[in-house]
């Protein structure tokens, strides 16, 4: 019994020593998880978010450019929507 407590004894003293000597690696892995586990929730999280419909927002084409601008940024004019006033000016 005495024997299996000092191998204890050794063991814990090593781990302690080994813990001290690169305690900034190990502080820094540490970090690297909380950072890693943060990340995982954040992005979970955010997939909910997402998907959701209420949050979508309608694109319309441009009819001069073709190009796909929000429907709250477009000009529309006689149910024709334009991206800018220069496509508005040119068609």
């Amino acid at each position: 019994m005495k024997e299996a407590l000092f191998i204890f004894v050794v063991i814990g003293v090593l781990a302690a020593l080994t813990a001290v000597r690169y305690r900034k690696q190990i502080t820094g892995m540490i970090g690297i998880a909380k950072m890693l586990k943060e990340t995982t929730r954040n992005v979970a999280g955010g997939r909910k978010r997402v998907s959701g419909e209420a949050e979508s927002i309608p694109l319309v084409n441009c009819s001069k450019c073709g190009v796909w601008v929000p429907q709250g940024k477009a000009i529309k004019v006689r149910n024709v929507y334009y991206c800018s006033n220069v496509c508005l000016n040119a068609a």
